[in-house]
């Protein structure tokens, strides 16, 4: 977890996404969108040098292409088509987990901050969507993800309504409550974690 703490020291992007603009990209360009802040990551980083500044702004870009990814509304199962790359290039600095875990505390305090822009609140809640859907079928054999699935859970987070009005005035609605979400997907890893 120590480099959890380096990415909060580095420097940060900290770019907030709006789930209506990335929604209109086709795969193309949100390839494009992912693939231009890998390209400044491998370009800066340095994975022979451990945990060195390079390092840590590398991971910063990362960390970028991964919210860029997890903001936009999975309806055509586009997560899965971009995040395998960037997982892998999270896996060479040895912080997946920790990216995925910030990424998810930042929606959560989002979510919940009601002097927040809707539009970037109701991001948030996509990006705990479809974070919780990524962690899902790894959650028994992967004891991080699994703590950031119980911090979901435990923020005892509700849909704000202003949320909920303006993804209906877009014509979409998120399936549910994060935190419930959250909790029935450790329900149903605890037969697995059994075996």
């Amino acid at each position: 977890m120590v480099l959890s703490l380096l990415l909060w020291s580095a420097p940060s992007l900290a770019a907030n996404y709006k789930y209506s603009e990335l929604f209109i990209k086709d795969y193309d360009e949100m390839n494009a969108l992912v693939q231009e802040r890998v390209k400044k990551a491998r370009e800066i980083g340095n994975t022979e040098d451990e945990e060195s500044v390079d390092d840590r702004q590398a991971i910063e870009y990362l960390r970028d292409a991964m919210k860029v990814i997890l903001s936009r509304p999975n309806s055509d199962n586009m997560v899965a088509k971009l995040n395998p790359e960037i997982r892998r290039e999270l896996s060479g600095y040895s912080s997946y987990e920790d990216t995925l875990s910030s990424i998810v505390s930042e929606a959560v305090d989002m979510l919940k901050n009601k002097k927040a822009v809707t539009t970037y609140r109701s991001t948030a809640l996509f990006i705990l969507e479809n974070a919780l859907s990524e962690i899902q079928p790894e959650l028994s054999r992967n004891e991080d993800l699994r703590r950031i699935v119980e911090r979901v859970r435990d923020a005892k987070l509700e849909v704000p309504k202003d949320v909920v009005n303006q993804l209906k005035l877009g014509g979409m609605f998120s399936s549910q409550n994060p935190s419930k979400q959250a909790a029935e997907i450790l329900k149903k890893a605890e037969p697995e974690k059994k075996k």
